[in-house]
């Protein structure tokens, strides 16, 4: 029997069976759906408050993918359609495996406190710098180094050896 059939099957009961048949489907198909809620409902929970960062996340994500095929086609001209789809579904369980750990570590040390608090910056940071540092880099290649300026680039690579956010603030003046 299915899965089909047997959500079917005791929804019937449900509806047109005796007293205890009725509950006992009751009972089956809440045992069951039970589980699946729990983690749907929680999987939308943390959805609808990371939904900002994912979006920028993944945008970056496509971002890269379609620049980096440009100057693998056009500028490298080493493109190859299967390294392009592998590449894309590697960074994108890569990102998807860090975040999932990253928010493991931060559950772990308590959602608020300093450490979860800057460790939780870090995570997010790192995990959005992958594809965007990417991207810039693929952007680089393309206007020959102008654009992002050198600048910016080395910030983001001395983050990348540090993970230090006060590389991103300029030391005279405070933030940027």
């Amino acid at each position: 029997m299915d899965l089909t059939n047997f959500i079917i099957k005791n929804l019937i009961i449900m509806h047109k069976g005796t007293i205890t048949l009725k509950v006992k489907s009751a009972l089956i198909l809440s045992i069951f759906s039970s589980p699946m809620a729990l983690v749907g409902d929680s999987l939308i929970e943390w959805l609808h408050f990371n939904i900002a960062f994912m979006s920028f996340v993944f945008g970056a994500v496509i971002i890269d993918h379609v620049v980096g095929s440009y100057v693998h086609a056009y500028i490298k001209k080493d493109f190859k359609m299967k390294l392009n789809v592998q590449g894309f579904f590697m960074k994108t369980t890569l990102i998807v495996f860090v975040f999932f750990l990253g928010r493991g570590i931060v559950y772990m040390l308590g959602e608020e406190n300093v450490v979860a608090i800057y460790f939780r910056m870090i995570m997010r940071l790192m995990v959005f710098i992958y594809p965007a540092g990417s991207a810039l880099v693929n952007i680089s290649i393309i206007t020959n180094g102008k654009f992002p300026p050198l600048g910016f680039m080395k910030k983001i690579a001395k983050f990348n050896n540090s993970l230090d956010v006060k590389e991103f603030v300029d030391k005279d003046k405070g933030e940027k």
